[in-house]
């Protein structure tokens, strides 16, 4: 005689269950990373289509204008990245702009840009809300855009390669640091307001535009100086403060912030940042560069010659 139950489907014992619950955890283990380098190499790529496309319109200005555009402004404290904005399909916001003379509030400068994105200036990898907005002035600056993306000024320090000899600066050594002079924005301010007459054509590069550094990344978490990208200039008892550039003169990812203009350049991507060079072309450059090598890699006539 058959038993009643013996035909029914018995269901899965505790061990199997826990068996099949530690093979999904090591499968996921497994998978994890990948996924993860995955999204990462995506935000990298996108990264670097973000160079890119200011790199391009840097060079489109400079074809306009006969001269890249300054780091700052001294009459009305915008930045460079204000004066590339026709080439960066935002010359209706750019048309907004007054460029009399005044502060980086006056005329209502400020509300142009609150809660207005604009993708190509800020890294994909760094997604803290607190990083990619403006921070010193809550009551002026919310939901203004932070800048990932800064114009190089040039090295501060000596010149390995050449006569060894510091390379060339500006301003006084106080608050703000020193500006460096001798890179791709080394020269600094302008005083117009639309057309800029600085003089600081591409054939001024002769290091070679591509041996030399244009932008370089700035988004690492916490960095505590994060301004309007509109500003670009600014000075006081502590000297010039170019807001939207900076020196070479601190290591990639170093996460120095004191000497304003010398606050390390780098990012959240794994052992380094991306920068562009002046020819155009987007690098990832290892956190572990020869200091020597970047800061010949960051001046446009230092004579040195720089090996891949």
């Amino acid at each position: 005689m058959v038993h009643p139950l013996s035909g029914r489907r018995r269901g899965f014992t505790l061990v199997e269950l826990l068996v099949v619950i530690a093979i999904i955890g090591v499968l996921v283990a497994l998978l994890l990373p990948a996924v993860q380098a995955a999204r990462e190499a995506a935000r990298r790529m996108k990264c670097s289509n973000n160079l890119k496309q200011l790199s391009l319109a840097l060079h489109n200005y400079e074809d306009t204008h006969k001269t890249l555009p300054p780091a700052g402004i001294n009459s009305n404290e915008m930045s460079w990245l204000v004066m590339t904005l026709p080439f960066i399909e935002q010359k209706n916001m750019y048309d907004q702009f007054n460029f009399n003379q005044g502060g980086w509030n006056a005329l209502n400068r400020i509300t142009i840009v609150k809660g207005v994105k604009i993708p190509a200036i800020t890294c994909p990898s760094l997604t803290t809300p607190r990083d990619n907005f403006s921070l010193f002035d809550p009551a002026n600056e919310a939901a203004v855009s932070a800048l990932h993306y800064y114009a190089i000024l040039g090295p501060i320090g000596p010149n390995a390669f050449g006569a060894n000899t510091a390379y060339q600066s500006q301003g006084v050594d106080a608050g703000f640091g020193f500006c460096a002079a001798q890179g791709a924005f080394g020269q600094g301010q302008a005083n117009g307001p639309t057309v800029i007459p600085l003089n600081n054509p591409l054939r001024t590069i002769t290091d070679g535009t591509s041996n030399t550094l244009l932008l370089g990344e700035m988004a690492w978490n916490n960095y505590p100086y994060w301004r309007p990208w509109t500003r670009g200039y600014y000075f006081d008892s502590r000297g010039t403060l170019l807001y939207a550039s900076k020196n070479v003169k601190n290591p990639i990812n170093s996460r120095i912030a004191d000497g304003w203009n010398d606050g390390s350049l780098g990012s959240l991507h794994p052992v380094g940042a991306m920068f562009s060079r002046v020819d155009g072309s987007v690098h990832f450059v290892r956190q572990n560069i020869d200091m020597g090598t970047y800061r010949a890699l960051a001046s446009r006539d230092g004579g040195e010659a720089v090996a891949e």
